[in-house]
């Protein structure tokens, strides 16, 4: 594991992804974009999963980077540094980007180089990691105690019932137009 971080710095540090951030820094300016990004790194994780470079924990952190990105990109979680969410998002587009330093068409290997970025970047911001599941773990607390609202109907709950005192209960008046 130690090996895979090694190797995530030195991918970090290479010029294709210091070209990856620049292009990072201009999806953080169009937040449809950044879901979009998401989704399509959603399909391709999923896609992968099986493989050995994408098993487990490397599949766990990159749902947790993918909820992170999202949370901060939307407004709802506020703690989390500018320059880690454009790393973060850096990552993301690697990930996606299918000719990097080991391109991704190589079966298995090719996703190694992906997995150790990630490896490396996950490692490198733990502690800003740590609190946002922490918020997140906060978040789901506070919705399970919350009432449920989400049931709310607008219909009219009136129906049925005498509108007027001429009416009986349980009496419908439909109304025609037979100008039609």
């Amino acid at each position: 594991m130690e090996n895979q971080k090694t190797e995530g710095k030195n991918i970090a540090q290479s010029p294709i992804f210091k070209k990856i951030l620049e292009k990072a820094e201009s999806y953080l300016k169009h937040p449809s974009q950044v879901a979009k990004l998401l989704n399509d790194t959603f399909k391709k994780a999923t896609a992968k999963k099986g493989v050995g470079a994408l098993a487990g924990e490397v599949w766990e952190n990159l749902q947790i980077l993918s909820r992170m990105i999202k949370a901060a990109t939307t407004g709802e979680y506020k703690g989390i540094p500018t320059t880690t969410l454009v790393s973060g998002i850096a990552v993301i587009i690697y990930f996606l980007t299918p000719i990097d330093l080991i391109p991704d068409f190589i079966p298995v290997i090719g996703l190694l180089d992906d997995a150790s970025l990630l490896a490396w970047f996950m490692a490198s911001t733990k502690s800003e990691l740590d609190k946002f599941k922490e918020w997140e773990e906060q978040r789901k607390e506070e919705e399970r105690h919350m009432p449920h609202t989400d049931n709310v109907h607008h219909a009219d709950s009136s129906f049925g019932t005498p509108k007027y005192s001429n009416q009986t209960e349980g009496t419908v008046q439909i109304e025609t137009n037979k100008e039609l």
